[in-house]
């Protein structure tokens, strides 16, 4: 092999085990990690709701198990927060068939 062939393999190496990384870098935050460390509070219900839409796609797509529990933990902290703002909707919803599906809470676009 030539010393330009070598390069050129070389280069090639290179760029297939640095591709995962470059592609992970580049994705967009998730919705999930968007509610992580953030005061809910001062979030609308709707931005709760969408959030939690959004979050139920990452849950459906969740290749790699850091993702999931992600996701977990951000459906947990907007449970929490909807929770306090709505206790008596909530009990009621989380009782209900579309709570098990991961259908978002809809009372929250009444408010």
């Amino acid at each position: 092999m030539t010393p330009v062939a070598w390069v050129v393999l070389l280069l090639i190496v290179v760029a297939l085990i640095a591709l995962p990384w470059v592609l992970k870098r580049r994705r967009r935050p998730a919705p999930a990690v968007q509610v992580i460390g953030i005061e809910l509070t001062t979030w609308s219900d709707a931005q709760l709701y969408a959030v939690w839409s959004a979050t139920a796609d990452e849950l459906r797509r969740a290749t790699h198990s850091d993702d999931a529990a992600t996701a977990a933990r951000a459906r947990d902290l907007l449970l929490t927060e909807i929770e306090r703002r709505h206790p008596t909707q909530t009990a009621t919803w989380l009782t209900s068939p579309t709570a098990l599906t991961g259908q978002p809470p809809t009372f929250l676009l009444d408010s």
